[in-house]
């Protein structure tokens, strides 16, 4: 499977709040964000649904596994995407390990173990 996702009951900009406090009390950075529904709006004035794309990092869980293999880089950092239009959003996580399994040749808990905390992230996230 190479993605997880989750619909969460709130919206976009809710669900990328509170992702963000959840990514930071374990450790992860957002290293960057693309607000595309804000691009799409400026470059084509169109209205676009909520799109957030983030790239997140763990230093530490970089520098093991990089440090495993090289290659790992070209998977990293890791990609959530948090996309709804309304009162839902859907939070979606690109598995490194399942890439790293096909085209690395590695077994998959190296990366699984960091999926699992992105995953915990994402399923301690409550509407309130």
């Amino acid at each position: 499977m190479y993605k997880f996702e989750r619909i969460l009951n709130m919206d976009v900009d809710k669900a990328y709040g509170k992702l963000s406090q959840g990514l930071k009390e374990k450790g992860y950075v957002i290293l960057s964000y693309v607000d595309v529904k804000e691009i799409i709006k400026n470059k084509f004035n169109e209205d676009f649904p909520g799109y957030y794309i983030l790239d997140v990092c763990k230093p530490a869980a970089a520098r093991e596994l990089i440090i495993r293999n090289e290659e790992y880089g070209l998977f990293l950092p890791c990609k959530i995407v948090i996309s709804g239009d309304g009162p839902s959003a859907k939070v979606s996580m690109l598995r490194v390990s399942d890439m790293a399994q096909k085209h690395l040749q590695d077994s998959p808990e190296h990366a699984e173990k960091y999926e699992d905390e992105l995953i915990e992230v994402i399923n301690s996230i409550q509407s309130s």
